[in-house]
């Protein structure tokens, strides 16, 4: 029940960000962090970057829910519903691009080195990121991983996507609640 509480929590966080993007109450703490990252350039970090950011993409992270779910089962049997709210993160994820008409970052500003085909979004909006949001809710529901591990690796995933020209740093914060709001509801499944 306490991952429930906190699921809604996160929801209401997330609902509260939604409104402070749509109303543009982040445009000038977006680009003046865009700015920043955006002024690291290293070919290295472009590889880095890249290499990382593969690990929020939506074909891996749907393979990832459904290892978790073969691989947790036989412990805990409602583990198979865990594609479900993957699944669940796309659909919250797709809603919001088209509730919330968020331009993303100019695709000039984008860098980084192709390592597998990538699917450009449908959506004209970039609120919130797909990357972090299934990240987040990947990492948040293996357990038992320390809270300071998933929050460093939210941020770096965060911050690969803002350096990579993807997204706003509004983007990325909405991602992360979303995925760990989804993951929450998942956990308690237990």
């Amino acid at each position: 029940m306490d991952s429930l509480r906190v699921a809604w929590s996160w929801f209401a966080l997330l609902a509260l960000t939604s409104i402070a993007v749509a109303a543009g109450a982040c445009r000038e703490i977006d680009t003046a962090v865009f700015d920043v990252v955006q002024s690291v350039r290293a070919p290295a970090l472009d590889l880095a970057a890249s290499i990382i950011s593969v690990f929020g993409q939506t074909g891996l992270t749907i393979a990832v829910a459904l290892a978790i779910a073969v691989l947790r089962f036989r412990a805990y049997p409602r583990a198979a519903l865990i594609p479900l709210f993957i699944f669940a993160t796309l659909a919250f994820e797709a809603a919001l691009k088209l509730l919330i008409p968020e331009a993303p970052p100019p695709h000039e500003r984008s860098r980084g080195v192709d390592l597998v085909p990538f699917i450009h979004s449908p959506f004209a909006s970039s609120f919130p990121s797909g990357h972090v949001a299934r990240f987040a809710f990947l990492v948040r529901i293996v357990d038992p991983i320390p809270t300071w591990v998933l929050g460093v690796g939210i941020v770096v995933m965060a911050l690969t996507r803002i350096y990579l020209g993807e997204h706003w740093l509004s983007d990325t914060i909405g991602g992360a609640i979303l995925g760990l709001g989804v993951a929450n509801a998942a956990r308690t499944l237990r």
